[in-house]
């Protein structure tokens, strides 16, 4: 191995001293000055064996010297570097001339690799001294140039492709390097030459002169044996050598003229020998060449247009999509990758242009973006086309994510690359495609809003394919996250309810809505969908969607008069109120009717909804409940609708709704109420006096309407016939007392559910008589008005528990403004009704306790002079004279406070004679 390692040319540095250089460089020179100027003339046989004679010396001295020491210490280096390259080109043509290219690549090989004689290794050694001499700078490898030894190494690599196999060494020589080591240190100091060589202008434009330079476009491209593969790298790594360092305006020139990138498509193209993964690999050197020339040129890239390098890279893309190699899907992410990267090559800055003009939506703070500059902007619309187009034709979910992840980092990279590409129509296209690629849906979509949200842009155009999309609602999947992001951009900014009308996206939500309401119509038809395996889920996601549309078309109807208008105008009204009764999509279409009925022309909608309610058999308690509290809503949001609901008989609805629930509070009940949960009535009863007070809240004309047309004493009629009260009308003479316990001692005060050992008509007559109270004070979702200050009350939030809350005593402190006197004549006249015959005392307990609060509220001078302008001491006259006339009657003290205070304000003659 010492004798190989001296041949190589390497010695260590040790075995070097400065001396044996010194005497090494002497020799050197006295060797070239006698071949330079011979005693006697000398053939070219002995010039040659003279010059290989200084080889050994050359490499010993200048091996491991810096290069730079070569021009110093060596004089005669440039007529030195003439004299080697003459002789390497001279040996290479030798051994060319006349043969076959096997043979011609077998017998250059030999002489160039290294053997274990020195004799024998004379090529390499010429080898090492070129490898040496490129490194010494320009005007040597000008030199070397100019004897050609650029063009004839690049032919060498050509022929190097027909290389025989190189067997396996078997028993070989002990200090023997093995053939395919030999091969493989051939290999890398021969690219070590090229790639330092055209590191320079001068051998690139030699290579175009000599004719050569094609050489390495055909050799990157074309197929070779798996063993000859490296030479096939080899002739890469010095194209993209060239492309960095010799695209002189004559190479460029050349390049186009030879057509050389046609070679390099129609190679890839048309070898039926190459493998997918191989083509990539080939390009891949090819889009380096095409990224450095794009900086000087743009004639490269157009000639790559030309000779249809787009349209190979698609049907490439294709091609690897259905590979079935292991390693298809990463070779089909590189080429995506390097076809992303090529967008960005060209020598011109492309623009956005004409995004404002025409565009008949715009969110505020819109600018068009002005492109960030090369390496980021698009510069390659063809090369976008490429990803464009190979999407459209994909046939797996896979190319299709690959792709629209690729153009999500092209438009991320530079907010102006959106705009640029506008003219593509390339999201427009794609929501066609997606309904039938499950895996592409959420990032499609997640694109749109990266344009809404980041690029601040309203893409009108994507917005008709959605439409389109959703028309055809062919993927149930696919419409449900369609209808996600449409959410979104309603919630973002109010411009968007008038986007959605312009492209149509209202009306084909209301479509969606009727195709809905016809499957809740007929759920045959939902039954024989789900009897396809493909449709499990079926029904279930036509539900979801179904809520989205609802949820997005409440926003959309949100203040906008026009696309109620037009909601009506398709039919969406109707088919909200349709779909009401059924309990699964019941909320959301109340909440679309809702904003119906806040809209200038929804008097029809709450006439409607309060039909709808009025003709719903009386046991449908959860419905009513569900119309009322949507109703409710409206009432206490706007003054218009609670004019509105005097104008369509909302009062005539809400207490037939009343007169309706008759005998539901009976023990037991009866007429039909036997299997109803008592909690759903009283949770009805409950919505029903909320919905009253709200109506008239703020309302004059509703309270006086209320107060003639309906009346207190109806109210309190269709309350007594609910069942827990008895028919009584006024209050007689009794022989008990109440009880030790008095549960309703603290009745506005206490849970209700407390009260255990009371029957559960008492339970029922006591919370009636809160939700009256309430009415009268006005103080069912708020705190009741008081004249005073004093401690905050909280009354019921949970209707659901049928609980009252109340965490301060003050709801029964005598401040309490009166709102509707009415209602507080309703508790007197229903005072005489409460009675039990199982349980007297709780009764009479229950009475006192009712006595107590009128009691309280005629404590102020102003509730006394509210009270007595609504007749309160005459109906107390009328209803409780034989306990005002006994003063042994429990209820008397109580009673005759109240009406002592109601004379000291107004007592007419007409009264007392009464």
């Amino acid at each position: 191995m010492n004798m190989v390692k001296r041949i190589m040319g390497r010695p260590r540095q040790e075995e070097c001293s400065p001396q044996d250089n010194a005497l090494g460089l002497m020799h050197l020179r006295r060797l070239f000055t006698e071949l330079c100027h011979p005693p006697r003339h000398m053939t070219q046989k002995e010039q040659e064996e003279k010059l290989y004679m200084m080889l050994p010396v050359f490499n010993r001295v200048f091996g491991n010297a810096p290069p730079s020491t070569m021009t110093e210490k060596f004089s005669d280096l440039l007529q030195f570097t003439t004299q080697v390259s003459r002789l390497m080109v001279t040996e290479i043509r030798r051994r060319a001339s006349n043969k076959s290219t096997e043979a011609a690549s077998r017998a250059i090989v030999q002489f160039l690799e290294i053997n274990q004689s020195e004799e024998a290794s004379r090529g390499w050694m010429l080898l090492t001294t070129i490898n040496l001499l490129a490194s010494s700078g320009q005007k040597t490898v000008d030199c070397m140039t100019t004897m050609s030894v650029p063009s004839t190494l690049v032919k060498c690599l050509y022929l190097f492709f027909d290389l025989p196999h190189v067997p396996e060494a078997v028993g070989g020589a002990q200090n023997e390097l093995p053939l395919a080591e030999r091969r493989g240190l051939l290999q890398k100091v021969f690219v070590q030459i090229l790639v330092k060589l055209c590191s320079f202008v001068s051998p690139a434009e030699e290579l175009a002169q000599k004719d050569d330079l094609q050489l390495l476009f055909s050799a990157i491209t074309s197929w070779c044996p798996p063993y000859n593969l490296p030479w096939r790298k080899s002739a890469g790594e010095v194209l993209m050598t060239i492309s960095r360092h010799g695209l002189s305006v004559n190479v460029v020139k050349y390049i186009h003229e030879k057509e050389c990138l046609s070679t390099c498509v129609q190679n890839m193209q048309q070898s039926d020998d190459l493998s997918p993964l191989e083509t990539v690999e080939m390009f891949a050197r090819l889009s380096c060449f095409l990224k450095d020339s794009s900086d000087v040129s743009q004639t490269l890239l157009d000639d790559f247009r030309i000779w249809q390098g787009y349209s190979f890279l698609c049907d490439l893309l294709l091609r690897l999509e259905q590979a079935k190699e292991a390693e298809s899907k990463d070779a089909l992410k590189d080429l995506v990758n390097l076809i992303t990267s090529l967008t960005t090559y060209g020598v011109s800055e492309l623009k956005p242009a004409g995004i404002t003009t025409g565009a008949p939506f715009l969110l505020p703070g819109f600018v068009v973006p002005q492109p960030a500059g090369k390496g980021h902007s698009v510069r390659n619309v063809q090369a976008f086309a490429v990803l464009q187009n190979a999407f459209l034709k994909a046939k797996t979910g896979f190319l299709a994510q690959v792709i629209l992840d690729a153009i999500t980092n092209i438009y991320v990279a530079d907010s102006a690359n959106y705009f640029i590409l506008e003219p593509q129509h390339t999201l427009s296209q794609f929501a066609e495609k997606i309904s039938k690629l499950p895996e592409v849906q959420n990032k499609f979509f997640e694109m749109l809003e990266f344009v809404v949200f980041s690029l601040n842009y309203i893409p009108c155009k994507e917005l008709i394919s959605v439409s389109i999309l959703l028309k055809s609602s062919s993927s149930h999947h696919c419409s449900i996250v369609a209808m996600r992001t449409l959410l979104k951009f309603t919630r973002h900014d109010h411009i968007f309810k008038d986007v959605f009308r312009e492209v149509g996206l209202l009306e084909v939500m209301v479509n969606l809505l009727h195709k809905y309401a016809a499957l809740l119509k007929d759920p045959a038809q939902a039954l024989h969908e789900q009897g396809d395996p493909r449709n499990n889920s079926s029904a279930e996601d036509q539900k979801h969607l179904a809520l989205l549309v609802m949820e997005t078309l409440t926003v959309l109807l949100q203040g906008s008069t026009t696309n109620a208008g037009i909601f009506r105008e398709f039919g969406g009204a109707r088919c909200a109120h349709n779909i009401v009764r059924y309990p699964q999509c019941r909320q959301h279409a109340l909440m679309t009717i809702q904003q119906l009925v806040l809209s200038p022309n929804g008097d029809d909608d709450m006439g409607t909804l309060l039909g709808l309610m009025h003709s719903a058999p009386p046991t449908e308690l959860q419905l009513k409940t569900d119309i009322l509290r949507a109703l409710l809503s409206v009432l206490r949001e706007s003054h218009r609708s609670r004019t509105v609901f005097r104008k369509v008989g909302g009062f005539v609805y809400i207490t037939s709704l009343l007169v309706a629930m008759e005998r539901s509070l009976s023990c037991p009940p009866k007429n039909g109420w036997e299997k109803v949960n008592q909690n759903q009535v009283f949770e009805l009863l409950h919505t029903v006096f909320c919905t009253l007070t709200a109506a008239m809240r703020y309302e004059p004309a509703n309270s006086h309407f209320f107060k003639t047309e309906i009346q207190y004493e109806k109210l309190a009629d269709a309350v007594r016939f609910l069942g827990c009260f008895s028919d009584l009308r006024k209050i007689g003479t009794m022989n008990i007392f109440p009880s030790n316990t008095q549960p309703f001692q603290r009745l506005l005060e206490e849970e209700v559910v407390s009260m255990d050992s009371v029957s559960p008509t008492l339970r029922h007559c006591s919370k009636l008589f809160i939700y009256l109270y309430k009415v009268a004070t006005d103080s069912f979702d708020r705190h009741a008005y008081h004249s005073v200050s004093s401690p905050p009350v909280y009354p019921a939030k949970n209707v659901a528990d049928l609980k009252v809350h109340m965490t301060a005593p003050s709801l029964q402190s005598s401040d309490a403004v009166v709102i509707h006197p009415g209602a507080m004549l309703a508790m007197l006249d229903l005072l005489a009704s409460v009675g039990s015959v199982t349980q007297p005392e709780h009764a009479l307990d229950l009475q006192l306790a009712v006595a107590n609060i009128l009691q309280s509220l005629v404590h102020t001078e102003r509730n006394q002079q509210v009270m007595c302008e609504a007749g309160l001491h005459a109906r107390l006259l009328q209803r409780c004279s034989a306990a005002l006339a006994d003063e042994d009657h429990a209820l008397h003290p109580p009673l005759q406070r109240m009406f002592e205070r109601l004379a000291s304000q107004a007592l007419e003659p007409m009264v007392l004679r009464s």
